[in-house]
Order: structure tokens, then C-alpha cells, then sequence
């Protein structure tokens, strides 16, 4: 009897240590395979910890431009803009136009450069202007209007160009003084901060 006893016993500790070991490997393999809601992940998607790898979610960080916004507006400055940004997305974050500003003096749906000076003129400003025979009124339609030599044009002329600030102005005369003068208007993209983009805007304009 005590031999069948022992027998009895052997093969429970023997079945014992079976199921335990299978125990044992069925969860080494979820571990290894990775587990979600939805069930085992097979082991080449996943990672070392067994988690499921996923792709990095990156977007394109946007560039911004400095815009130097003055003049008729509520809230002159410096504004930090994304390159894409328009005219009228300066004035408004400048807090948009004065009661006396004349909005119709410069395209709002302009684009913009690093580095430029906006300003918005009132309409006495504007009015003096059309005295003077200066160009404005892209927005209403108008094609005509006064040559600025860039030969002999002064800051201020020089500063009714579309996307010439103060700083490109001046830059425009230390190159006039230094060369002697503009041979073609072309020849205006040697100049920093002047490249084909303005060139296109003011080509019309300009004259040597």
C-alpha cells in the first residue's frame, strides 16, 4: 500500500511541475509578443519592453519672420509671424487699423519678408502722397503712379516701395554712394534682404 501511495504522490508532483511549467511559457510568450485590447501582437511589432511600436507623429515646424508694423494702428511693433503670413495678419496682430487709416493704400493680401517695416498711412498721409504723384492703391486697382529713381530717390521716397522699410532704404543708399549709383534696376538684388521676391513687387516701380 505504501508503494502505491508513493507512486500516486510521484505522479501528482510530476503532473504538478507539467502544468506549472506550461504555465510558465504561455506567459513568457505574452510578454514577449506584446499584449493590447485587442489581443497578442506579434513580436516583430513590437518593442524591447513588449509594448507595440509605433511611428513618430512629427509635423513641419513652421518658420516665423519678424515684422516691424507701424502707423495707423492700434498697437505698433515688432511681431513675430509664421513666413506664410499676410499683410493683413500683421495689422491685426498689431491691433488693427486707426479710424484714420486708409486701408485701401496698400494690398492686405500682400505677402511679407523678414526684417520688413509695414507702416499704414492715414488718409491726410495718403492724400499728400497722390499730390506728390507717389504710387499707392495696389488693393484698389491702380497701375499707375509716379517712377522712384533709385539714383536720386531720398529715405522717404525710397520707403513708398512695397516691402522697403528703413533698414532697406538705407541700404539702398550706402550702396548708392558706395557703387556710385544703379546701373539696372536688377542690379537693386545686390543689396541684403532685397532678393527676387521684393524685386517682383516694385520692378514696376523703380527706375534708374
Amino acid at each position: 500500500m505504501n508503494n502505491k501511495r508513493k507512486i500516486k504522490k510521484k505522479k501528482r508532483i510530476r503532473w504538478s511541475l507539467l502544468l506549472w511549467s506550461g504555465m510558465i511559457l504561455l506567459t513568457g510568450c505574452s510578454y514577449s509578443r506584446g499584449v493590447t485590447a485587442e489581443g497578442l501582437v506579434p513580436a516583430e511589432e513590437t518593442g524591447t519592453e513588449g509594448w507595440p511600436v509605433t511611428e513618430a507623429q512629427t509635423e513641419p515646424v513652421q518658420k516665423e519672420i519678424l515684422v516691424y508694423v507701424c502707423g495707423a494702428v492700434r498697437t505698433p511693433g515688432v511681431y513675430a509671424l509664421p513666413e506664410t503670413a499676410r499683410l493683413y495678419e500683421a495689422v491685426e496682430r498689431a491691433g488693427g487699423f486707426l479710424e484714420t487709416a486708409d486701408q485701401e493704400w496698400l494690398n492686405q493680401a500682400e505677402g511679407l519678408q523678414d526684417g520688413e517695416m509695414v507702416r499704414i498711412y492715414t488718409r491726410d498721409e495718403t492724400d499728400g502722397l497722390k499730390r506728390q504723384g507717389m504710387y499707392g492703391g495696389e488693393a484698389s486697382g491702380q497701375s499707375g503712379g509716379a517712377l522712384v529713381n533709385l539714383n536720386t530717390a531720398d529715405r522717404e521716397e525710397l520707403m513708398t516701395l512695397a516691402g522697403i522699410g528703413e533698414a532697406k532704404a538705407d541700404a539702398i543708399l550706402a550702396y548708392r554712394q558706395e557703387h556710385g549709383g544703379f546701373r539696372t534696376i536688377e542690379e537693386i538684388m545686390e543689396i541684403s534682404g532685397i532678393k527676387e521676391a521684393v524685386y517682383l513687387k516694385i520692378k514696376d516701380r523703380i527706375t534708374v
